[in-house]
């Protein structure tokens, strides 16, 4: 850990996606939170430390280095299985728990967003500046590529590169994502027709 200013500089473990790649390794952060790494990120890229890259395409190929700097607005899911995410007391909005799920080719990521009391499911995935999403008890699924399939504690997704977002129907609000969209549907949605 360094000492910043008045924050504390310390390294974390990452594992990110983005389209075609994932990158493994470190960032030097003073936040707690994995969508404020991103969401109040100065720049237009994120340096991973200590990085390990591999291409969906081709898993096998795996390429480590000292450095990688990856392109913001390409990454699509981010896990930091050491970050609590917990928010101090005086900044806690109270929210509600909500099934959702988001196709982001090439992966499906369905868990648990926080809303605001009183708002629409859909108003706490659209109706917000921040460009990544906290999501919980998230499944991350791939037709094209299963070996991105995992179960994660926690994750920032990007709200931007969402091309299919599916909430929980405010009326039923156990219903289960299963019944709104079957798997072979869901699936076609993130095949590449080009």
């Amino acid at each position: 850990m360094d000492q910043f200013g008045s924050f504390t500089i310390r390294e974390v473990d990452v594992d990110l996606i983005t389209d075609s790649f994932r990158v493994s390794g470190t960032v030097r952060t003073r936040f707690d939170r994995m969508t404020d790494i991103l969401n109040q990120l100065t720049g237009l890229h994120l340096t991973v430390e200590q990085a390990t890259i591999s291409e969906h395409a081709d898993p096998t190929a795996t390429v480590a280095a000292p450095s990688a700097v990856v392109a913001t607005n390409s990454i699509i899911l981010l896990s930091a299985p050491s970050l609590t995410g917990d928010s101090s007391a005086e900044m806690r909005i109270e929210k509600r728990r909500v099934r959702a799920q988001l196709a982001i080719p090439p992966i499906r990521v369905t868990g648990t967003i926080h809303v605001s009391i009183g708002s629409r499911p859909t108003d706490g995935l659209l109706n917000a500046s921040d460009h990544f999403l906290a999501m919980t008890d998230a499944i991350v699924s791939s037709g094209a590529f299963p070996e991105l399939a995992r179960t994660l504690p926690a994750v920032a997704v990007s709200r931007d590169l969402a091309q299919v977002l599916l909430v929980a129907d405010d009326e039923r609000p156990d219903e289960l994502l299963a019944d709104i969209l079957d798997e072979e549907t869901a699936e076609a949605w993130l095949r590449d027709e080009g």
